[in-house]
């Protein structure tokens, strides 16, 4: 089987003094798999800089952002009920 490649653009910004983060994907119609690739690629990205910047164990980084977003589905379940 072929494996096709695609590519897509993916923008965000970051506005500090806001908190506020702006994403943005320039495609028609990403797919699920398109969206959760590219989210796991900048999670590793972002979590190899700050662990990078402070002088952190890159797994511990991940396990906190992983604790964060757990939390996060917790807090939509939650609000479902």
């Amino acid at each position: 089987m072929e494996e096709k490649k695609r590519k897509f653009n993916f923008h965000a910004e970051i506005d500090t003094a806001a908190e506020r983060l702006n994403v943005s994907i320039d495609k028609g119609n990403p797919t699920v798999g398109d969206l959760l690739v590219c989210c796991l690629g900048i999670t590793k990205y972002v979590a190899v800089t700050i662990a990078d910047n402070n002088k952190k164990a890159k797994q511990k980084v991940l396990r906190d952002i992983a604790a964060m977003v757990s939390a996060m589905a917790d807090e939509a379940l939650d609000k479902e009920d």
